[in-house]
C-alpha cells in the first residue's frame, strides 16, 4: 500500500512541484494551502472522517496561522501525536529548529537547502529506517 503524505503549503508553484515529484516517487500526496485547513484535517483524522497520513510536510509560514500551532495541536493530542511531521520551510530564526524538535517534529528541512529529489530521498529514508 502506498504511503500517504499530507503537504501543508501555501505557495501554489511549490505545491505543484512537490506533488509531482512525490507522486512520481510512488507516494500518495494531498495538499492543503491554509493552516486552518490543516487544523480541520487533524480533527477529521481524529474523528475517523479522513485517512491518517503517514507523514505531514508542514510549512511554518502560512497565510492564516503559524505552522507551529498545527504541530503543537497534533503532538499534544494522544490520538494524533504519533503522526510524523517534517517541518519544511524557508523561514529561519534562532532556536526555531530546537522549538520544532521540542514540539515533536521529526525533521526540520530548509526548502532552499534541498532539491526536490533530495526531499524525496529524505522521505524514502524516513519510511525505510
Amino acid at each position: 500500500m502506498k504511503k500517504k503524505i499530507l503537504l501543508i503549503e501555501d505557495e501554489p508553484l511549490q505545491i505543484e512541484i512537490y506533488e509531482k515529484v512525490i507522486k512520481e516517487a510512488g507516494f500518495e500526496i494531498e495538499s492543503l494551502e491554509w493552516g486552518k485547513e490543516g487544523l480541520k484535517r487533524l480533527e477529521e483524522i481524529k474523528a475517523k472522517k479522513k485517512e491518517r497520513p503517514d507523514l505531514i510536510l508542514l510549512d511554518l509560514i502560512l497565510p492564516d496561522i503559524n505552522g507551529l500551532a498545527i504541530l503543537k495541536k497534533a503532538k499534544t493530542d494522544p490520538e494524533l501525536k504519533d503522526i510524523p511531521f517534517f517541518i519544511f520551510t524557508n523561514y529561519s530564526a534562532p532556536g526555531l529548529e530546537k522549538t520544532g524538535k521540542d514540539l515533536g517534529a521529526e525533521k526540520h528541512i530548509i526548502k532552499t537547502d534541498v532539491t526536490s529529489s533530495q526531499l524525496v530521498k529524505l522521505i524514502k529514508d524516513w519510511f525505510t529506517r
